[in-house]
């Protein structure tokens, strides 16, 4: 009876220490949703995707199905019953109407003042120095915050928001995400901003998405409507001295939450400040200019956590 109680106790040891060695797994993408939807009680649909080579870190970009949310959750084998979560309002993330202007009189709607097409993109980049991380640094005298050029570079050259159309990005051979271009040439109703369109800058960790606009009085092919947001995202799951040289803008992006407000001044629109984790304590500076023809605002925002420069979204509606 001893022999077969040692035997058994043995084997329980056994079992017990293969128990304690067996590998955590990662959370599916269900689990993540449906933590989510408790904390936020929301339902979401899973943007993207990322777990590290040996599986012990994850992370997953999610978008609540209504589109005014976005959730980041973390992570780590170490605490496997746990995720942490981060959050950020969207602008507009889905197919939205932008509401017209009121005038005094029954005159038609202002058009926006340019002396270009409004369809060409700009490809001048003398005005821009790359530095060697791949930011790009406005030059001496100009505003990061320059309402007047709402610019951006992809792979080093140079568009406009309000200008560029999403039929340039393609011709230029700007890469996308799988099955993006799959609606380029559906119907975009009047005066409607599109739902978010997701670039591939083929670095984890780092995320592109444009949406474009159609301001005119009829339908019109996506394609053919120009770019009005732009919005970077950086991850916490970028690699240490890891860099992406396919998004720039005429500020570094490495920009500094003082030097901003010294080269733009004082943010005149959501500012935001939340320090009641330790760890992450998020800031948001936000400039915007009411546009003449509707009644959206051009924006600025810059999202910061532990003052690292995370978000970017750049608006323009005329």
């Amino acid at each position: 009876m001893k022999k077969v109680f040692a035997l058994m106790l043995c084997l329980s040891m056994m079992l017990g220490f293969a128990s304690c060695a067996k590998k955590v797994e990662v959370p599916s993408k269900s689990d993540v949703k449906k933590a989510a939807a408790e904390e936020y009680d929301m339902d979401f649909k899973v943007d993207s995707e990322d777990i590290s080579d040996d599986e012990k870190d994850a992370e997953w970009v999610l978008i609540s199905k209504d589109g005014t949310l976005q959730v980041t959750v973390t992570w780590n084998a170490k605490t496997p019953d746990e995720f942490e979560f981060e959050d950020e309002e969207l602008s507009a993330p889905t197919e939205t109407e932008t509401e017209t202007a009121p005038t005094e009189t029954e005159t038609e709607s202002v058009p926006t003042t340019t002396s270009e097409d409004p369809t060409t993109t700009a490809t001048d980049t003398s005005a821009t120095d790359s530095s060697d991380n791949g930011t790009t640094v406005a030059p001496t005298g100009v505003k990061y915050v320059n309402f007047d050029e709402m610019n951006f570079y992809i792979n080093g050259k140079k568009y406009t928001l309000g200008k560029t159309t999403f039929q340039d990005l393609i011709d230029d051979g700007v890469p996308f995400e799988d099955g993006e271009l799959d609606n380029a040439k559906n119907n975009l109703k009047s005066r409607y901003q599109s739902s978010y369109i997701k670039l591939n800058p083929g670095v984890k960790g780092y995320y592109v998405w444009i949406q474009v606009f159609n301001d005119t009085d009829s339908g019109k092919p996506m394609n053919e409507c120009y770019i009005n947001e732009i919005y970077y995202k950086v991850t916490g799951t970028v690699k240490e001295g890891e860099t992406q040289n396919f998004i720039t803008f005429d500020f570094p992006l490495d920009l500094k939450m003082e030097d901003l407000k010294a080269n733009s001044g004082e943010p005149n629109g959501r500012t935001y400040h939340n320090e009641d984790n330790p760890k992450y304590v998020y800031d948001t500076l936000e400039w915007t200019k009411k546009g003449t023809k509707f009644m959206n605002s051009n924006k600025y925002s810059f999202d910061y956590t532990n003052g690292v420069l995370k978000n970017v979204v750049i608006t323009y509606i005329p």
